[in-house]
């Protein structure tokens, strides 16, 4: 056998080697779309719950976003009531000199954009993943057909446009999600810049 026999059947080798993990690796996918599905779903009901009747220029106008009393504070989303507790931690520690309240709007604006990582990661890796499912089977379904079984190579075929189906599906349902998960985040790091915008306007007045 020639080297490049040698060559190419080692690559029909690892090609089939590879078989089983993207198929597992499909099934993972699967498993992540409806998480992502039913945690976006849960996140919906809780941000309509939360801001039912709120806006953050309104809630401004009521007073000083430092030292705002509790019942005040209880109409804020969580996004927004966490970075608020943050910043008056950072203020009684003494945090938020020299950019220090830039860094908190920072690090608060990371952990709300670091929901979107999945659904991003998903949408490029699940068409990905179903294109190597077909193209596998593909190569067993030709070998099948050169040795006339046409059974298998049918057999292989339907498994091959099925991990399409599954990828596509994959990567369209996480679209969606990131879609709709980039609006939110997009509203909530809007209303966090605003209202840090605030706090500092309050720092540099003074007590």
């Amino acid at each position: 056998m020639s080297v490049l026999g040698i060559l190419e059947n080692g690559l029909f080798a690892l090609g089939q080697i590879l078989r089983f993990p993207v198929m597992t690796l499909l099934w993972v996918c699967v498993a992540a779309v409806l998480f992502m599905a039913g945690q976006a779903l849960l996140d919906f009901l809780t941000r309509r719950r939360e801001r039912l009747g709120f806006d953050v220029e309104k809630w401004l106008e009521h007073g000083a976003v430092l030292g705002a009393e509790a019942g005040r504070r209880d109409r804020l989303p969580a996004s927004l009531k966490r970075l608020l507790a943050d910043i008056e931690q950072g203020r009684a520690e003494g945090r938020l000199r020299a950019g220090g309240l830039e860094h908190l709007v920072l690090a608060s604006e990371e952990r709300v954009r670091a929901t979107l990582t999945g659904s991003r990661l998903l949408v490029k890796v699940g068409p990905s993943l179903g294109l190597l499912g077909t193209l596998i089977p593909m190569g067993t379904a030709l070998a099948a057909l050169a040795t006339g079984n046409l059974d298998a190579m049918a057999g292989q075929m339907v498994v091959a446009f099925t991990t399409t189906i599954v990828g596509l599906a994959c990567g369209t349902a996480a679209y969606v999600i990131l879609t709709v998960r980039q609006h939110w985040v997009t509203e909530t790091v809007r209303e966090q810049r605003f209202l840090a915008e605030r706090v500092a306007a309050e720092l540099a007045a003074g007590p």
